[in-house]
């Protein structure tokens, strides 16, 4: 193989390299940007129920069942289930005590 051949085949092999790397990055980013886009709409719909169920209790609004209806009316997903001692609705959760008084509030994600 002359020289003029193996520079040629040198410089396709890079070419195809640098092409799958910029594919690779082209694809990642796109992943990346899809989860922090999800990522940040779980921010959005934590902080609106989190922000109805303050004006809530500012309100006067005390029992579970107030404030559950309360954060299940801004959630995405608004139904509600219980786990691990928390109320679960949306993207929040709510932990109340044996009287029905909320003593905690955790992101869904923690």
């Amino acid at each position: 193989m002359n020289r003029s051949n193996l520079t040629t085949v040198l410089l396709v092999g890079g070419l195809i390299v640098s092409n799958a790397w910029w594919a690779f990055s082209a694809l990642d980013s796109g992943v990346t940007y899809t989860y922090q886009q999800d990522q940040l709409q779980l921010e959005r719909e934590s902080v609106t129920q989190l922000l109805a169920v303050s004006n809530a209790i500012a309100g006067g609004a005390t029992t579970k069942e107030e404030l559950v209806v309360v954060a299940s009316q801004t959630a995405n997903t608004p139904l509600a289930f219980e786990k691990g001692g928390f109320v679960w609705v949306g993207a929040i959760g709510l932990r109340f005590d044996e009287s029905g008084e909320i003593i905690e509030l955790q992101k869904s994600w923690q």
